[in-house]
Formats: structure tokens, C-alpha cells, sequence
């Protein structure tokens, strides 16, 4: 996901992990991404290696072991891709597997809540509308 000043438009974007009542699904089609949804990390494995995607989103749903190893499996398959960890909470309490990933990122990776996520959402469908009415 770009940040709200970038001109890129969206890309193709694979979701991994739960999303119950798809709703970040539906939050990344209107704000223009082509989404494709996966259960696991083997699977978003599988399909990085048919198919290029923009970025990546890992819906931790708990231990974030297999999510650390889904985004370094995939950024050992795409440099370029953007990946972001989605987490129920970021604080001095957080899940004892994120502090490491937060002392030592994974690159081009970001951690972020899913407040944080529909922020960012927010000001990049602002500003894609701001660019259409000029």
C-alpha cells in the first residue's frame, strides 16, 4: 500500500489469514486494489511464485511466527513487494514474537493495527479523489 502522497495507483494485492467478514477485503477494493485472498502462508507461497503482486498483507491472528516466515519467504521471492503486518495491537504489552520483528524489521515491511491500516486507507482514497476532481 502506498502512503496518500504517492501518484502510483493501487496494484494487485494477495490478503493471507482470516478476514471473517471481509471487510478489509472490501477495504482494499475501494480503495482500487485487484485482491486476491488466501488462507495461509503456504498458499500466498504458492501463488507469489505463479503470479508478481504489488504488495502483501499477513493478517496475524495470533503467534506471529508463521508470519514472520510468510514475509521472509515472500521477500525472497519478490524484493519489491510491499508487506504489511497486520496486528490486533502495538504497546509495551504486544504478542512476545512482535518485539523482535519490531527491533529487527524485515525490509520494505511494516507493522501496523488495523486502526492504523484503516488510516492509511482513509487519506489514500482523500487523495486519489482529490486528484480526479482537478
Amino acid at each position: 500500500m502506498s502512503s496518500a502522497s504517492d501518484e502510483r495507483k493501487p496494484g494487485k494485492m494477495i490478503l493471507v489469514g482470516v478476514d471473517h467478514s471481509q471487510i478489509l477485503e472490501r477495504r482494499f477494493k475501494a480503495a482500487g486494489y485487484e485482491v486476491f485472498t488466501v488462507t495461509d502462508g503456504m498458499a500466498a507461497m504458492d501463488h507469489a511464485r505463479r503470479e508478481p503482486w504489488d504488495a502483501a498483507v499477513l493478517v496475524s491472528t495470533g503467534s506471529l511466527v508463521n508470519v514472520a516466515d510468510t514475509a521472509f519467504n515472500l521477500r525472497d521471492l519478490n524484493r519489491s513487494m510491499e508487506i504489511i503486518i497486520l496486528v490486533n495491537r502495538l504497546g509495551p504489552r504486544s504478542n512476545r514474537f512482535l518485539r523482535p520483528l519490531l527491533e529487527h524489521p524485515i525490509e520494505r515491511t511494516r507493522v501496523l493495527t488495523r486502526r492504523q491500516l484503516q488510516r492509511e486507507l482513509t487519506a489514500f482514497l482523500a487523495h486519489q479523489q482529490r486528484s480526479a476532481t482537478r
